[in-house]
């Protein structure tokens, strides 16, 4: 797990990942000579894990709250005064995290062609509260929240939805400079 205080895509991915390593092989075909299947899985899991480690998932979920309609109408300059500070909030809702990364394979000096996978993120708040100032929204205090994954290649699922019990989230978010309302 990345920083527990920065959490980021990578940390919702599922341990392990079911079906990778069969959707490996079946990409990758038939191979002259013996191939370490588990060592080409545990570096392909390593590399998504490295590039899923360059999304902040906070950063990802101030950007879809910055979207939400509650806020339209505090993307104005004439929405609230200068610098004053609204709390708006959210109910039940989700925030879809998704990248669509590829694994680039070469083994025994061969390079297979990418391997697209698809990677979606759901997170399930109960409820959340923005503080939104100049068009922004500056923070969020989250409520409960329950966050799945599901990985597919291609069009191929790799497993359902997984729910994670082990990503907590502070009682406050703060984004500087916040994320513009469009």
């Amino acid at each position: 797990m990345s920083d527990p205080a920065r959490p980021t895509l990578a940390d919702l991915l599922p341990e392990p990942i079911e079906g990778l390593g069969d959707q490996i092989k079946s990409h990758i075909g038939a191979q002259k000579g013996a191939v370490a299947w588990p060592l080409v899985e545990g570096q392909a899991v390593g590399g998504l894990k490295s590039e899923l480690g360059k999304f902040d998932l906070f950063g990802m979920l101030g950007q879809a709250w910055a979207k939400a309609r509650e806020l339209r109408g505090y993307r104005g300059a004439d929405a609230q005064p200068a610098g004053a500070i609204s709390i708006v909030p959210l109910g039940q809702h989700s925030a879809v995290m998704a990248a669509e990364p590829a694994l680039s394979l070469t083994i025994a000096g061969w390079t297979a062609p990418p391997l697209k996978l698809g990677v979606v993120g759901t997170a399930l708040f109960e409820s959340v509260h923005l503080s939104v100032r100049d068009g922004h929204v500056v923070a969020a205090a989250p409520g409960k929240c329950t966050f799945t994954t599901a990985i597919s290649c291609g069009s191929i699922p790799l497993h359902a939805p997984k729910e994670l019990a082990n990503l907590k989230l502070p009682g406050e978010l703060r984004f500087e400079p916040g994320w513009k309302i469009p």
